[in-house]
């Protein structure tokens, strides 16, 4: 147990080191991209507004609001530094002007080609391969801008691989400091849970011989005085006793992994159509009955004894806290999946597996009556989960309730 909460602890610290990470980094990425384009963008725009060439930069500054909102925020060096070229195009499409003078890696007919490529687009701006462009209409035709980003794009793509070498990198440096640290972060946890389950299994061993001694000694009080309903009713709660220790015992077991217990191919279909004909009577007793459509010869990998007693906690139950005069369906799959269905007394709907819990009882009352403790339920989960299995506990409607389990 201590070792599973300790994978779980490792787990659930990993993946919020992950997320945190993960969000970071697309964040900062997705900054980066989209201060690019904002970059681009902005020098379009200078370039449309000026017909196509980079407007003049003054090196004084302005004297004034008015002047400096005017102004363009560019250096004196950006003119130089931006390769750019434009297209002018008439109402007719026709190309009508083209500056190549501010860029030396496209020719007259690639620039033709990607005006043709740019005319197929839908969008205004956009990007074509590492050139970000942009249509402005302009009085006489529409004016094609072509900004090259390609040494932009490279240095956001080399972040982009850095960062998630970096992240990566960083990531798995943290994993290995939580698995480091992990059992001293749950070793209180562990030790605690694991004292209390050895306290149970000890007092559980502890209360077996007083409660031999006092079943006993009603033994030989009936024998001397005969039976009497003070004698019977000591009987009957040594019985209850001796069976929820036993329960508690068995379960503290079982979660400890104390009992090496034999795994092997077993005919599943044949243990469950056993345990419902040994239940049909006591289900016929209170009025109820049994219906079960078993696939025949499911095998799986399991124990015997386990997935007998399973069988018959998940059937007790039904047949114990469901409606009077009503049927429980049994079903079980090629795949190995078995259903318990049965009309129940519920008070919601939807996820149940809080059944699953020790000592939970949906109805206190109705519960009594049955004589449970809420400890059935706990001890089939216990033995779904050795047999590496799954449990799920449903009420589908406000009456009816559904066990599914699937083993692995």
């Amino acid at each position: 147990m201590s070792e599973k909460l300790r994978l779980r602890f490792i787990a659930i610290a990993s993946l919020s080191v992950f997320i945190v990470l993960f969000s970071f980094l697309v964040s900062l990425n997705i900054w980066n991209y989209s201060n690019l384009k904002e970059n681009a963008d902005r020098t379009l725009n200078a370039i449309s507004q000026n017909n196509g060439v980079f407007p003049k930069v003054h090196k004084a500054k302005p004297e004034n609001q008015q002047e400096r909102a005017n102004r363009m925020d560019f250096s004196p060096e950006d003119p130089f530094a931006t390769r750019y070229f434009s297209v002018m195009l008439n109402e007719n499409l026709e190309q009508t002007a083209v500056n190549l003078n501010n860029i030396a890696a496209i020719s007259m007919d690639e620039a033709t080609e990607m005006v043709d490529a740019v005319q197929e687009k839908e969008k205004n701006i956009g990007f074509l391969g590492s050139y970000r462009y942009q249509k402005t209409e302009v009085e006489g035709g529409t004016l094609i801008v072509f900004l090259d980003c390609t040494k932009d794009l490279f240095f956001m793509n080399n972040f982009l691989l850095n960062s998630i070498y970096v992240g990566g990198a960083g990531f798995l440096a943290v994993c290995l400091l939580i698995i480091i640290f992990s059992k001293t972060a749950v070793r209180p946890v562990a030790e605690s849970y694991e004292k209390q389950k050895s306290f149970i299994t000890n007092a559980g061993h502890e209360l077996k011989t007083p409660l031999s001694i006092i079943d006993a000694n009603t033994e030989v009080i009936e024998m001397e005085h005969g039976e009497s309903q003070w004698t019977q009713s000591i009987k009957h709660q040594v019985e209850r006793l001796t069976r929820l220790t036993n329960q508690l015992t068995t379960l503290a077991k079982m979660e400890e992994g104390q009992e090496q217990i034999f795994m092997g191919s077993l005919n599943l279909s044949d243990i469950i159509t056993e345990v419902c004909d040994e239940m049909e009577a006591c289900a016929q007793g209170q009025g109820k009955t049994i219906q079960s459509a078993v696939c025949p010869n499911v095998t799986v990998i399991g124990n015997e004894d386990q997935l007998r007693q399973l069988v018959y906690i998940l059937l007790d139950n039904s047949v114990k806290h469901s409606k009077e005069s009503s049927p429980i369906e049994v079903a079980l799959s090629s795949s190995g999946k078995l259903t318990i269905k049965n009309k129940a007394y519920l008070e919601q709907t939807g996820n149940m597996n809080i059944l699953l819990e020790r000592f939970y009882r949906t109805d206190t009352s109705r519960s009594r009556q049955t004589g449970g403790y809420g400890l059935g339920l706990s001890i089939a989960n216990a033995i779904v989960e050795q047999h590496k299995g799954k449990i799920s506990i449903m009420a589908l409607n406000e009456d009816t309730l559904e066990i599914t389990i699937t083993f692995r």
